[in-house]
């Protein structure tokens, strides 16, 4: 009960980010993928927001899309979103998503990760490194609450196992 409540106190919005919040964005960039590096069963990839081969694309590729995380009025994460266009349907994909972890267990992922699935109706995918059970479950959650229809399964990528979901969200 006192999870809802808190769920319920919180202000949160999801705001397209600007290039000038890009340095406030490499900061949190830089503690997600320290901490997602321990996830990871082989040691490869960007483990600092300087070697993050991406960053810049967020403000300059019309299919990415850059987000800010707020609760109440204060900065606890960001979201970077891309559009694939590889197939005859376009696919939405979450590419990162960090809160910081004195705004965890508050709902504010969970409502930040909500608002940003309704801003883009159709098919999504997601992937999470099997060795992260705290993000496995909370992607699960989103998901179920979400989607009209998902699957999900594992595959192996060059960093080690990960579960890939497949999903769709209702205009």
């Amino acid at each position: 009960m006192l999870t809802r409540t808190i769920e319920q106190s919180m202000n949160v919005e999801v705001r397209r980010a600007g290039e000038a919040e890009q340095s406030r964005i490499e900061e949190l960039l830089d503690d997600y993928l320290a901490e997602l590096s321990r996830h990871r069963e082989v040691c490869v990839g960007a483990t600092t927001a300087a070697e993050y081969p991406y960053l810049k694309d967020y403000w300059s590729d019309n299919g990415r899309f850059p987000f800010t995380l707020w609760a109440n009025g204060e900065l606890a994460g960001f979201a970077f979103i891309r559009r694939v266009e590889d197939s005859e349907t376009p696919v939405f994909q979450v590419a990162e998503v960090f809160v910081k972890p004195t705004f965890r267990r508050r709902g504010i992922g969970r409502a930040a990760a909500i608002q940003i699935l309704q801003k883009f109706s159709g098919p999504w995918e997601l992937q999470v490194m099997s060795r992260n059970h705290s993000a496995m479950r909370f992607w699960e959650k989103c998901i179920r609450q979400q989607a009209k229809t998902w699957k999900v399964e594992e595959i192996v990528a060059p960093d080690g196992r990960r579960k890939f979901f497949h999903f769709e969200i209702a205009p």
